[in-house]
């Protein structure tokens, strides 16, 4: 039996166990991406810097995007290299176009995506 995978609302990489929005609300469920290493129930409090202990609800999608920018800028290197498939990848990062898909099917405005780097 194959389990449903959930899409990372940080990078779109269809991999986490547990949905992280329940009826269209965000939950914290500790799931890791395998991919950016987004700890759902963590990271948004602790990997990134909003002057907050514990972020609150209106500011979680600001510390979505600014933990994905700052993963693509450092280079989209994957958490667990050996659970993406190899296609997917250059070397132990994510190859830009495939995050690019992933990101539209998150049903984010890419249209004018300025990451320095790329």
């Amino acid at each position: 039996m194959v389990e449903k995978c959930y899409s990372c609302l940080i990078c779109g990489y269809k991999g986490l166990i547990q949905n992280p929005l329940y009826k269209g609300e965000y939950q914290k469920t500790f799931d890791i991406c395998p991919c950016c290493g987004f700890k759902f129930g963590y990271s948004e409090d602790h990997d990134v810097r909003l002057g907050f202990i514990v972020t609150p609800d209106h500011l979680i999608e600001a510390a979505f995007q600014l933990y994905r920018k700052q993963w693509i800028e450092s280079g989209m290197e994957i958490a667990h290299p050996e659970i993406i498939p190899e296609r997917l990848k250059n070397g132990d990062c994510l190859e830009f176009e495939v995050l690019l898909k992933q990101l539209k099917k998150l049903n984010l405005d890419i249209e004018n995506f300025e990451i320095s780097g790329f």
